[in-house]
């Protein structure tokens, strides 16, 4: 490998790491400074949502991160692959829970009452973070390590940094889930050519997530019997057979 490719590929893995990190701070800061002081009046989606458009748009430009790319495939089985990639994860997670015995409910948010802003507050996050995340690791960093590494080595160098970016404290009961899912995205943008794929998928993973929970309530993964562990293992199974059925399509 050249000198050039390996000061490229590593200023964008930690460069990536940084500008997310950063993204991330300043949107909680931002959210939780608004609920810490003006709890009633929810201003804080302005300055969170055009501080992470226009680092996406700057990162764009100046690196051609996949934005203004179209879909090279067939978009009705790039979101196919998209939605079945998300259920086989999501399995994976439920297992994991049920092996930790996780007790787990919907995030709440900053501590406040107001309904309005944790409403605002749950769009508005899940929209920044999620595509603070895409742009940083599929967007910036895969995208700039693949025109310098093997394919397989910009995927997996990007989940590595991409996985341990989660709050450590509750990673390890969902560990693999986030492995799985973030090899799926990454494989994703390569079979699509386009970042805007894997920003939907992102924010449609996070939020649909969200959304069950809500209206089920907490959750005793520990309890799950038998046969709803069953259950899980054949549906992940059967979305695994479809994302790989799906990846052959998108790439013959």
């Amino acid at each position: 490998m050249r000198s050039t490719d390996i000061k490229i590929s590593l200023a964008a893995t930690f460069g990536g790491t940084l500008i997310f990190f950063g993204l991330v701070a300043f949107s909680l800061g931002t959210a939780q400074f608004n609920a810490d002081t003006m709890p009633g009046l929810p201003w804080f989606p302005l300055p969170v949502l055009a501080a992470v458009f226009g680092v996406t748009w700057w990162c764009d430009r100046r690196w051609d991160i996949g934005l203004r790319t179209p879909c090279k495939a067939p978009v009705a089985l790039v979101a196919a692959f998209a939605v079945v990639s998300i259920i086989a994860s999501r399995s994976v997670w439920v297992l994991e829970k049920a092996w930790h015995g996780t007790v787990y409910a919907a995030p709440s948010g900053p501590g406040v009452s107001s309904t309005l802003f944790l409403a605002t507050y749950w769009i508005v996050i899940s929209i920044a973070l999620s595509t603070s995340s895409e742009v940083c690791f599929r967007g910036i960093m895969q995208s700039q390590l693949s025109r310098h590494l093997p394919l397989w080595a910009a995927i997996v160098t990007t989940i590595v940094f991409n996985t341990f970016s989660h709050p450590l404290a509750s990673l390890w009961p969902r560990f693999f889930a986030v492995v799985a899912i973030l090899y799926a995205w990454g494989w994703l943008r390569h079979i699509s050519g386009s970042l805007k794929a894997c920003i939907l998928a992102h924010v449609a993973a996070v939020m649909g997530g969200d959304v069950i929970f809500w209206l089920t309530g907490p959750v005793d993964f520990g309890t799950l019997s038998r046969t709803a562990l069953a259950i899980t293992v054949g549906i992940g199974l059967a979305a695994l057979g479809a994302s790989v059925y799906l990846s052959r399509q998108i790439t013959e």
